[in-house]
């Protein structure tokens, strides 16, 4: 490892953050305990696994009509 370095040339990069909304929003004490366990079991914090699990949810979110399909498909099958 050198002593000195020469950033004279170097070119500054984008700095990139990324925007979290604080706000406060109320649990029940088993949700809070099943978030809390099911982030530990993936090593993170349970808000880290809570917006994981979110935005899991909101990329499956689905039409009002694709869950009626689906619904109908399951209770009426069609027959071969």
């Amino acid at each position: 490892m050198k002593n000195e370095y020469d950033f004279s040339k170097a070119k500054k990069g984008k700095v990139v953050k990324e925007t979290k909304v604080l706000k406060t929003i109320r649990l029940d004490p088993e949700i809070l305990e099943w978030l809390e366990i099911e982030a530990e079991k993936q090593g993170m914090g349970y808000q880290t696994y809570l917006n994981w699990y979110l935005r899991k949810a909101m990329s499956k979110e689905q039409t009002f009509e694709d869950r009626l399909l689906k619904l109908e498909k399951a209770v009426f099958p069609k027959k071969s």
